[in-house]
């Protein structure tokens, strides 16, 4: 089933959006997507747009608004494991859902048996197309808009806070960097209406930190590259001439996948003085030489601290080559990489799920620590897949139902 929108006349940009595997519309467009969610998001005041899903996925014209849809019946392949009626199901909450691990979490929650709401910033949004997403709700983006986001959110627990006859409280899941922060320093205010884990926010701004993280793996005694840190043109010179004769690598001290990562750059002060603009205070680290394995370990830490599910995969393909987010991996056991990624993430009292990255170095044979994400990663599924399902045993530690941890099929 193929739908076309038009959704300007003048200028013929379109939307196509095609039905694949009876599960989510992949969708595909011509124009600017900026351009586009523009023309649809202001049509009504953002955090309002919750449609049902018995509504033709379209639009609606503007001013107007879909009826509500507060629960969702259960598809026939759910299978419930908390014992819940329809009626009495728990709320979930994916922030995000333009991503692919937002999909992932939402088919893992509605499988599970909760009811997913999903918050978008368009009608672009993948995850507002899957057959397990209960309820849309418009917000703007968290990376471009954080106050607006955060107003859209605690309005919608509010009125689930407002609409719910028995006190049943949502649980949350914060995908993406800034979501995750917004919850992290809004903690006291969203805990009166949701549940969820996260860690304290100093144990939260050490994984963000680059340079934060390699110190930490520097009084651990943890295997980590040769990192220095610059924040001026003359730093960031005088650090590039010291690595100089080596393999080296320039990248943000805060991001995520390649956004800013340079290979052996040899700035002149104008170069610099440009990238500093651009990016902030930056690492200067040795380059860890191809060749070598890329291995990251995802755990679950509870509020008590206790790992809740762990699993370790090994990646075989990235884009791009150079270095950035896996394309291809595969489950694998490596119990040195996992304890000591505990170890790190223990000796910051850490809450909640993280991935930690680590690189074979294949002069020494010995592994060295890349970075942590303190949030969902990007190859979520993966784990899913292998029966380590992170984002229902995250919904339900949130909710107070901890269970025991699951072991992965591998390979």
């Amino acid at each position: 089933m193929a739908i076309t929108v038009a959704t300007d006349p003048t200028t013929a940009k379109s939307i196509r959006a095609v039905r694949a595997d009876h599960d989510d519309f992949h969708v595909r467009f011509s124009g600017l997507r900026a351009s586009l969610r523009s023309k649809i998001y202001h049509t009504t005041p953002p955090g309002r747009l919750e449609y049902d899903r018995s509504e033709p996925a379209l639009p609606p014209p503007p001013g107007k608004e879909m009826p509500l849809l507060i629960n969702a019946t259960p598809h026939p392949t759910v299978s419930s494991t908390m014992g819940m009626t329809n009626q009495h199901r728990l709320v979930a909450i994916v922030t995000d859902g333009m991503f692919r691990k937002s999909l992932s979490a939402i088919r893992s929650l509605g499988k599970a048996g909760f009811i997913v709401h999903v918050f978008g910033d368009g009608w672009l949004t993948v995850g507002f197309w899957s057959r397990f997403t209960a309820r849309r709700v418009l917000a703007p983006d968290a990376k471009d808009d954080l106050a607006g986001f955060g107003k859209a959110l605690v309005r919608h627990l509010q009125e689930l806070q407002a609409a719910s006859p028995t006190g049943m409280r949502p649980v949350l899941l914060p995908m993406e960097d800034d979501t995750f922060r917004f919850v992290v320093d809004n903690f006291e205010t969203l805990r009166a209406y949701a549940d969820f884990i996260v860690p304290d926010p100093a144990a939260f701004r050490t994984c963000m930190d680059k340079a934060a993280t390699m110190a930490l793996a520097g009084r651990l005694n943890l295997p980590h590259p040769r990192t220095e840190v610059a924040d001026s043109v003359d730093t960031l010179i005088a650090a590039i001439a010291r690595m100089s004769g080596s393999e080296f690598v320039v990248k943000p001290v805060q991001g995520s996948g390649s956004r800013g990562v340079r290979y052996n750059p040899l700035f002149d002060a104008a170069e610099a003085a440009a990238y500093l603009r651009k990016f902030g205070p930056v690492l200067i680290q040795e380059r860890i030489p191809p060749g070598g394995e890329a291995v990251g370990v995802s755990v679950l830490f509870g509020r008590d601290g206790k790992c809740l599910a762990q699993f370790c995969h090994k990646r075989l393909r990235q884009f791009p080559n150079t270095g950035g987010p896996s394309t291809d991996r595969v489950g694998i056991a490596d119990r040195m990489l996992l304890d000591m990624s505990l170890e790190l993430l223990r000796a910051i009292a850490w809450k909640g799920v993280a991935m930690v990255e680590w690189k074979m170095d294949p002069r020494s044979g010995r592994p060295q620590l890349m970075e942590i994400n303190p949030r969902f990663w990007g190859s979520l599924e993966l784990a899913v897949r292998s029966g380590v399902d992170f984002p229902a045993l995250y919904a339900r530690a949130a909710a107070g139902q901890v269970e025991a941890p699951p072991e992965p099929v591998l390979g």
